[in-house]
């Protein structure tokens, strides 16, 4: 039951059109339980030149149970081919990028842009506007060059912004892009690049007081990949809000390895309610495996920074890495009930990507082919805890109703609970309201 989040990626294309004298339109689908019809009368209504296609992810990412969209993204490209069968069809969004030889040849699309799409998007329209049809479907951004994260805002005016706040408890900003970091099953640096690229503290803050002034948003997420690296430009962001008293609360993606009590000061000052901290793994062992450039010592630190400033905080860990042993999982199981979180977010095996250090490791030892590393998921649980991995979590979860689990179902007695919750408005990430 994971909370809306509004498609930020395709708000910011859509001021970088309109910024164009493009004309466009946003027909978001996440409240359209029965969208069919509705598509199609948006496409007659709009009769639009292009039809873009923005799609965020390929599955759930979480094993056993696992979900692939792929046949919803075939639902709508086939939509758009009745209505509209001489209109191309541009597709682009994270999943997209990740696969995109896949997709172009699965869903029989025109064109489609892999990576950042403001610059490369607006290059595609004017050879299309101009009859000059590239001969190659996928642009690349490289191509196009790298836009300047300051020279746009998103269109909130063009999506259900308040809706996505009552239902979702937040909204979404981004502050930054890109990753220097180098674990080695992570597809941000491919998606986002390896160097990071910052909005200033003051255009982030300028967003914030938009969307609190025009639509009421008191509390805010946070999406960039790691929020409080680099350290200082967060705490930028934070003093921005604290000069500016801006009265509001937020959320955000964190590291271990950078906090100091004063980040965790300034962090609680300017509004901070939750952390949500990407650590993996609470075995030394298990972290070097994975590339990690933190140490458990750093990750007890942050534990305990968020309980002495009275921060919700989760911890997502990740079991079954390569070289993970039964010890190993033990080890972090210990650590994680030291650490005392507000929750914790539990999935077995590493969703494989084209690409990552970890796919390539694995290829190059024959483990698996680039060909099977496609748009059905796979994962990778490493054989020595793999009869043993899924009672022990079990277990866990049964003794400790903190441990969510994605993988295995939903824990929920009261399942209209968290719909009654934001009703009477509930904010913040869902996993609080789980504990």
């Amino acid at each position: 039951m994971p909370d809306p989040v509004p498609p930020i990626g395709l708000s910011y294309l859509a001021s970088a059109m309109r910024r164009a004298q493009h004309d466009c339109d946003i027909f978001d689908l996440t409240f359209q339980l029965k969208f069919e019809e509705k598509l199609k009368a948006r496409i007659l209504e709009r009769r639009p030149e292009v039809i873009g296609l923005s799609l965020r992810n390929v599955d759930n990412t979480a094993y056993p149970k696992t979900v692939s969209y792929f046949e919803h993204f075939q639902k709508i490209v086939r939509i758009c081919r009745e209505v509209a069968p001489e209109t191309p069809i541009v597709v682009g969004g994270p999943a997209f990028s990740l696969f995109p030889e896949e997709f172009i040849e699965a869903l029989g699309v025109d064109y489609g842009i892999a990576g950042e799409g403001e610059i490369a998007l607006l290059e595609l329209l004017e050879k299309l506007e101009s009859g000059d049809f590239p001969t190659e479907k996928i642009i690349f951004h490289a191509q196009g060059g790298q836009v300047n994260l300051d020279s746009l805002a998103p269109s909130w005016d063009l999506l259900d912004t308040q809706k996505y706040f009552h239902d979702g408890g937040s909204l979404n900003i981004q502050t930054k892009r890109g990753c220097r970091f180098k674990c080695s099953y992570c597809s941000y640096p491919l998606l986002e690049g390896a160097s990071v690229r910052q909005r200033s503290p003051e255009k982030v803050v300028d967003e914030m007081e938009y969307c609190f002034n025009e639509y009421g948003i008191d509390y805010f997420f946070f999406v960039d990949n790691v929020f409080n690296y680099p350290k200082e430009h967060s705490i930028a962001i934070c003093d921005t809000i604290i000069k500016r008293g801006l009265k509001v609360n937020w959320t955000a993606y964190t590291s271990p390895g950078v906090e100091d009590e004063k980040m965790f000061s300034i962090y609680k000052e300017a509004g901070c309610d939750a952390l949500d901290f990407g650590s993996d793994a609470m075995s030394n062992v298990s972290l070097a495996t994975m590339s990690k450039w933190f140490t458990v010592t750093k990750i007890k630190e942050a534990s305990h920074w968020c309980r002495e400033y009275e921060i919700n905080f989760s911890h997502s860990l990740i079991f079954g890495s390569p070289g993970e042993t039964k010890d190993s999982v033990e080890e972090t199981i210990a650590n994680v009930h030291e650490c005392d979180p507000t929750v914790v977010i539990a999935m077995i095996g590493v969703r494989l990507y084209p690409n990552t250090p970890l796919s390539n490791r694995l290829i190059k030892k024959g483990w698996i082919t680039r060909k099977e590393i496609g748009l059905k998921p796979v994962f990778y649980v490493e054989e020595s805890i793999r009869e043993f991995i899924f009672d022990r979590l079990l277990e866990e979860r049964q003794n400790y109703s903190n441990w969510i689990m994605p993988g295995f179902g939903k824990k929920m007695k009261h399942p209209m609970l968290f719909e009654r919750l934001r009703n009477k408005g509930a904010k913040g990430p869902m996993w609080k309201m789980l504990a």
